[in-house]
């Protein structure tokens, strides 16, 4: 769509100059229809050439690994083969002092669960430093950028159980897998035996005592594609997110579930499940309170950095390193 944008943008550019400088009429009205032309052409170019950078001609940035806050660790990892792919791991420490959990509180309805949110709407309002996507959700649609659902303050239907500080809602589905985390800061993927506290799903294991869970034959599954993920180390102290970046030729086309297994594998994780992924894979930060950053390029619609609304969120709340 980009590259489409900016070539008809610069036609129309082309056509807005040829008018102002050679049509044969009236000055005023050679002007006025020229700059009627050539405004617009001009934020075209402008916005299409960078939507066709960002999704197709920018570079993978270079890896890192950086402590953002007590207890919080963050790697970006870049691969070159087989594809160009960005991954962002967070690492939580459950027994660091002064770690907690926010997932979205429900909202119930006739018509959901909870309201859709951005990642970064979320993460602002409830004043957490690290949140990233959780469930699956539906009604939704994403047949253009002017069409779409669920938009922001829409009630939505989450896929899978789910809970925040005690409160249930969701329900159990085929081929869900769930996270629980509770008020202790413990996690894990096991009901447990005195009521849930938080609790976010996902549509199975990809990591499953400490290897490759059967992921199936998919053509989603084999295909590059955005993910968001969460998984628990073997020992239950540590917590890890992964959100991969995808639909961005240059810059990052995606991961397989294998690669997603492999990935969290790599990290430690002796547990983890698939969360929603695609335009949904979003991970953000807050270093300020009420000033968040979103640390992956989201896809939603291949624009650059538009974040998808989506049904409910799991936020990490840290206290700022040391001195």
């Amino acid at each position: 769509m980009g590259p489409l944008i900016l070539v008809c943008a610069c036609g129309l550019l082309v056509l807005g100059l040829w008018v102002m400088r050679r049509w044969r009429a009236r000055p005023w009205l050679r002007w006025t229809c020229g700059l009627l032309l050539t405004l617009p052409a001009s934020a075209g170019c402008v916005g299409g050439g960078y939507w066709t950078w960002f999704t197709l001609l920018r570079g993978p940035p270079e890896p890192a690994r950086e402590r953002w806050f007590e207890g919080v660790e963050y790697t970006r990892e870049v691969r070159r083969q087989p594809r160009p792919m960005v991954a962002h791991v967070v690492r939580v420490d459950l027994e660091a002092p002064g770690i907690d959990f926010v997932v979205t509180p429900a909202e119930p309805s006739a018509q959901g669960d909870v309201r859709a949110d951005t990642v970064s709407g979320f993460a602002a309002r409830h004043d957490v430093q690290v949140a990233i996507n959780a469930n699956f959700f539906f009604p939704f649609s994403a047949n253009h950028p002017l069409d779409y659902a669920p938009r922001v303050g829409e009630p939505v239907h989450v896929v899978g159980p789910a809970a925040s500080r005690g409160v249930r809602y969701g329900g159990s589905q085929e081929g869900t897998t769930t996270l629980y985390l509770s008020a202790e800061h413990r996690a894990g993927f096991e009901p447990p035996a005195t009521g849930v506290w938080h609790a976010i799903s996902g549509l199975g294991y990809v990591v499953r005592d400490g290897a490759r869970a059967p992921l199936g034959d998919t053509p989603i599954g084999n295909a590059p594609y955005p993910r968001t993920a969460v998984g628990v180390d073997a020992s239950g102290r540590y917590l890890l997110l992964v959100v991969v970046d995808g639909k961005q030729r240059g810059y990052s086309q995606g991961a397989t579930l294998t690669e997603v297994a492999d990935l969290m594998l790599a990290h430690g994780a002796h547990t983890a499940i698939q969360l929603d992924g695609g335009g949904s894979s979003t991970l953000v930060r807050s270093l300020v309170p009420g000033r968040v950053e979103r640390i992956n390029a989201t896809s939603n619609f291949r624009l650059p950095w538009w974040e998808r609304p989506v049904a409910n969120h799991l936020g990490v709340i840290a206290r700022p390193l040391g001195p």
